[in-house]
């Protein structure tokens, strides 16, 4: 472990270790079961990304079509109830790499005091930048630069995230709410997730080496034709 430093913050940072096989994983105790939480409509190249990640064998808990809040919470619940180790969330607008259970697993399985390791996601819209934050003179700054491994965060977007039981263990229930009041604009489940963890002492890291891309709806009208044209030189 060394310190990742710009001018503004210093981190913890991680070097990348090798991605184990999902035997490897097994092997040292890593019971992985996957979740999606279903408040809307999966698209199909997202679809195709889960049933990548799902044709290896990896499970994935049932849940019903709901709010976000409330998907969060069945399936950190679900966890607590059966004898999986960890829990992977996936939100349904992304496409997620084929390899994500073993990429996110490799860091608890080489650094026992991670207990919560996600992936690098990107807010849809302009200026599409990163779903992480560093915290500094009371406000949370979205990450401007970040170094290629594991680097501690102090809120994390939740597109991507593995958690370990024992944050749910520690944490109590309902794990994820809507705090409008006081999350500077961002009142999402990620950041009341992130609050909690850090009154519990609970550390995030995100991997920039694993991307989820975030997947929307392109609106077409004349002014994306003319652009499409002018780009081509066709005018």
């Amino acid at each position: 472990m060394t310190d990742w430093t710009t001018g503004t913050v210093e981190r913890e940072y991680y070097d990348e270790p090798a991605i184990p096989t999902k035997a490897q994983i097994a092997d040292a105790g890593m019971r992985i079961i996957c979740g999606v939480p279903m408040e809307r409509t999966i698209m199909q190249e997202a679809f195709f990304g889960f049933l990548h990640i799902a044709v290896q064998g990896w499970p994935f808990a049932e849940l019903a079509y709901t709010r976000n809040d409330i998907a969060r919470y069945k399936l950190s619940k679900h966890l607590l109830e059966s004898d999986f180790t960890h829990l992977l969330m996936m939100d349904s607008d992304h496409r997620h790499p084929h390899d994500i259970v073993q990429r996110l697993a490799r860091w608890p399985l080489n650094y026992s005091n991670v207990q919560i390791a996600g992936g690098l996601c990107f807010r849809r819209g302009e200026p599409f930048d990163p779903c992480a934050f560093v915290y500094k003179d009371g406000h949370y700054r979205r990450l401007a630069e970040w170094p290629s491994g594991l680097v501690q965060v102090d809120a994390l977007g939740t597109g991507a995230i593995l958690i370990a039981r024992q944050v749910f263990e520690t944490i109590p229930p309902p794990w994820y709410d809507y705090k409008y009041e006081d999350l500077e604009g961002w009142p999402g489940t990620d950041m009341s997730f992130a609050r909690y963890c850090e009154q519990y002492h609970i550390g995030q890291y995100l991997d920039t080496t694993t991307v989820s891309p975030h997947l929307g709806v392109l609106s077409v009208d004349a002014d994306t034709y003319q652009a499409h044209l002018k780009q081509l030189g066709a005018i």
